[in-house]
């Protein structure tokens, strides 16, 4: 009879995690290359320049800011803004 014996299997390696390089405030990594234009500022472009809009914008802009300030509301209903509309003189034609 022979005897059946079990090897043992390999004992698993201990893996190590990738180095990873501390971050010191204040130090940026050294960069691969320079590109001139990543010093350039883009312009924001989610509102027009105040030479851009007309009067009436201007005058509509202000009267919501005011009924923002005077009825603490950060965000005006549909409804609010057709109040604010109508007071600002504008009717259905």
């Amino acid at each position: 009879m022979a005897i059946a014996t079990k090897k043992k299997p390999p004992a698993a390696k201990s893996v190590k995690a990738p180095a990873v390089a501390k971050k010191t405030p204040g130090k940026k990594p050294p960069s691969k290359k320079h590109d001139p234009l990543d010093d350039v500022e883009e312009p924001e472009r989610s509102s027009p320049s105040l030479a851009e809009v007309d009067a009436e914008a201007l005058e509509f802009i202000a009267a919501i800011d005011r009924f923002k300030k005077e009825n603490g509301r950060p965000f005006p209903s549909w409804s609010e803004i057709l109040l604010i509309v109508r007071r600002l003189g504008y009717k259905r034609a």
